[in-house]
């Protein structure tokens, strides 16, 4: 990998542990503002995904649709394929807590279940940001 390649994907992983730490500390929070932690789970994700798919030569696109990321890097962590279900919730944090709607509303349920989510996907993610490219 190039050092221009190695430093993009640096700051993809600097700004996703940014996100990562924010879910942490807010959770944590005796009154945790669940939307917000939602969010960040989706941009802790999103940005992973957009440091795989730096670190294959791909120019991440402006999107916050993670579906659409797992498939851009489906050849390089097939597992995600798996996890479209979770992605896609995910997914729909990333813009509905942007806006007020009173159909959107998240609870303590909803935040662990966005963490729990987050976690899983982060692992998989992780497994192929260490494996050697397929380039």
């Amino acid at each position: 990998m190039s050092n221009d390649l190695s430093e993009s994907v640096s700051q993809w992983m600097i700004k996703a542990e940014e996100d990562w730490e924010a879910v942490q500390i807010m959770a944590a929070h005796s009154r945790p503002p669940f939307s917000l932690v939602c969010f960040h789970c989706q941009q802790y994700i999103e940005k992973l995904l957009k440091a795989l798919l730096t670190k294959n030569g791909i120019e991440a696109p402006h999107t916050h649709n993670l579906r659409r990321l797992i498939q851009l890097v489906e050849s390089y962590a097939p597992r995600l394929t798996l996890l479209t279900d979770l992605s896609d919730a995910l997914s729909a944090h990333g813009v509905l807590s942007r806006y007020p709607d009173e159909t959107y509303i998240a609870d303590s349920l909803e935040m662990r279940r966005m963490i729990k989510a987050a976690q899983e996907l982060s692992e998989i993610i992780f497994i192929a940001l260490t494996e050697d490219s397929k380039k």
